[in-house]
């Protein structure tokens, strides 16, 4: 790719796409800056090739695609463009992220988009026995501390600890929690979404529980927001 090539100004104006790309590129994207020839390269990886496709399509510009095999198939969009680089460092990005990237700034109203492509990018929705489970995972102690705490005070979802497992960590919600929390993500707030993820969130909504829920698993705030998810007081 040229390196005199177009700039593309996705990541300067604010949208739901804008937000959602952003959330999948804090989870599976990175960036470097070769000394060899001065090229700016935005990348993001993933296993979902057709979705992979569609945010390059959203973001616009020219990349070049490939698929790299390493334990199963993978496959990545690279974008050669100094403006989109330098965009994503202002709002907090940086090369070598994993472990130390912060959770950015932006718009209140956008924060459902964002966390939706993080979750997207590295998150997993899933049942354990018959109780769904959401897990969202980082190497950044800090990133996922700050998302828990947006999640809940947008939604009134109590913020999970943070929880070391191996090189990573992560947060998780459950039970009536997981519940709520895959309907603000993918039936609230709609727009870009993996399909397969939001698949297993539809399934969540039909859950319900075999027994009443422990005092304070279901805030007040919760009953107000996601009263048709929720079963009825007693």
């Amino acid at each position: 790719m040229p390196r005199t090539a177009r700039p593309i100004d996705f990541f300067r104006v604010w949208s739901p796409e804008m937000a959602y790309v952003l959330g999948y590129w804090w989870a599976d994207g990175y960036m470097r800056h070769r000394s060899d020839n001065g090229a700016h390269i935005v990348e993001i990886a993933s296993i979902d090739r057709d979705h992979l496709l569609t945010m390059a399509q959203v973001i616009g510009g020219s990349c070049s695609f490939r698929k790299v095999s390493a334990k199963g198939d993978c496959y990545h969009i690279e974008f050669c463009n100094r403006d989109l680089y330098n965009d994503l460092i202002s709002l907090g990005g940086m090369p070598n992220k994993s472990n130390v990237i912060g959770f950015p700034v932006l718009p209140n109203h956008l924060l459902v988009h964002f966390v939706r492509g993080f979750v997207d990018g590295d998150g997993t929705l899933s049942w354990n026995g018959d109780r769904p489970v959401l897990h969202i995972y980082s190497g950044s102690y800090q990133l996922l501390a700050d998302m828990a705490v947006a999640i809940a005070e947008q939604t009134g979802i109590p913020a999970p600890n943070v929880v070391a497992n191996r090189s990573l960590w992560y947060i998780k919600w459950s039970t009536i929690r997981a519940k709520c929390l895959a309907a603000w993500l993918y039936v609230e707030h709609p727009g870009l979404a993996l399909d397969r993820k939001a698949a297993i969130a539809a399934t969540f909504l039909d859950w319900q529980p075999k027994k009443r829920p422990e005092r304070g698993t279901i805030t007040e705030e919760m009953r107000v927001q996601f009263h048709a998810y929720l079963p009825p007081q007693e």
